[in-house]
């Protein structure tokens, strides 16, 4: 059975989402808000499924999870490539277009937590002022965060066409890529990253930029971790290549050195929550996703990772009210009405999927409070 790409006996689910910093914002901001954004150094790795869930294909529900999971996410993937080449899709109603400054509105919904608000009033930006790397950047945070990750995807490949040099923009499409299983794409915009560095462009030398090979990009990166141990950047992006080698314990190491260094990070805690989950540590994995939810209640992505991480256990109940709350949150997030719905179907809730079918939260909150 293949997942997100990968075959169970080969490797890690998919990974999800983007790596992003925050970069000098063009104007005042309050500490406050570049406080926020400068904890945004990793969006997410949504659907986390991995090796994990071999453990529980041994009863027929589980089965029927893993078929029809399987099936959804094929469908993804055969779909996705527009998206993974930079075509963005605009809303069609946008209340922010004409808005003054519609990039500091944006700014302030997503401090708010008013994700799909942020998306628009940013979408405003970018209209405004295409070739706004920034704007662009924090709109495929924003989409990140609301789990919808070809938009995010499409949004930073935008970001990237405005400022090619761009740190953090690099960083975020090296692991968008990891994300979409494009691993020559991933390695080229990481090497990228390092070879732009002030302090690690002398590491990278220019000839292996076209196309590096994975062992080059991972013995840069320990060379740069080793010259700077107290850049947080570089451990996670070792964790997100030792993810790409199906090296977990190599991951998880990197993951917790960065978290020691940026123990705040919420995207980060369910970076390493993935990581546990696909290397078969359940219930550390949910304690990850768990301080990441006690840093932002409004993670969405991190609600949907623990609604899977307790389907792939075969806790299909505890599942969809996860689901129902991230849904709560973000009423458009596709993906997590497709979870829900092969959870409500696992769990023999039939009689509850009229209510997914037609997209009734009213009723699901009622049915499965949280």
């Amino acid at each position: 059975m293949c997942v997100h790409g990968f075959q169970l006996s080969r490797g890690p689910d998919q990974w999800v989402n983007e790596f992003t910093t925050e970069r000098e914002q063009p104007g005042p901001v309050d500490d406050q808000l570049v406080n926020e954004f400068s904890e945004l150094h990793v969006n997410d790795w949504v659907d986390e499924f991995g090796d994990q869930f071999a453990d529980s294909l041994e009863d027929t529900g589980a089965d029927n999870w893993a078929n029809a999971y399987d099936e959804f996410m094929n469908q993804r993937i055969a779909t996705k490539s527009d998206f993974s080449h930079g075509v963005y899709v605009f809303s069609d109603m946008n209340p922010y277009v004409g808005h003054p400054n519609p990039l500091k509105e944006g700014q302030d919904l997503f401090r708010r937590g008013l994700l799909s608000e942020a998306v628009l009033a940013l979408e405003a930006e970018v209209l405004k002022n295409p070739g706004n790397a920034e704007g662009w950047r924090l709109l495929g945070i924003s989409h990140a965060e609301n789990d919808d990750d070809r938009q995010a995807i499409a949004a930073m490949m935008r970001a990237q066409e405005a400022d090619p040099t761009n740190l953090e923009v690099l960083l975020a499409l090296g692991v968008s890529h990891t994300n979409e299983l494009e691993q020559p794409a991933a390695l080229k915009y990481l090497y990228g990253w390092l070879r732009h560095h002030p302090r690690y462009g002398t590491l990278a030398p220019p000839e292996l930029s076209d196309s590096p090979f994975y062992n080059d990009v991972v013995r840069i990166f320990n060379e740069a971790a080793e010259m700077s141990p107290e850049d947080a950047d570089v451990h996670v992006v070792l964790g997100v290549l030792y993810n790409l080698s199906w090296e977990y314990n190599k991951a998880i190491s990197s993951f917790q050195t960065a978290l020691k260094l940026r123990p705040n990070d919420y995207s980060l805690w369910n970076k390493l929550g993935a990581t546990q989950a696909n290397s078969v540590q359940s219930s550390e994995a949910i304690s990850a996703y768990q301080r990441a939810l006690d840093l932002k209640n409004n993670y969405v992505r991190a609600w949907a990772n623990m609604g899977i991480s307790y389907a792939n256990q075969g806790k299909y109940e505890d599942s969809i009210c996860y689901y129902v709350r991230a849904l709560a949150m973000n009423p458009k997030a596709d993906n997590v009405w497709q979870y829900l719905r092969i959870s409500l179907s696992c769990a023999s809730r039939n009689d509850i999927l009229p209510a997914c079918a037609s997209r009734n939260l009213d009723s699901l909150q009622k049915e499965f409070p949280l």
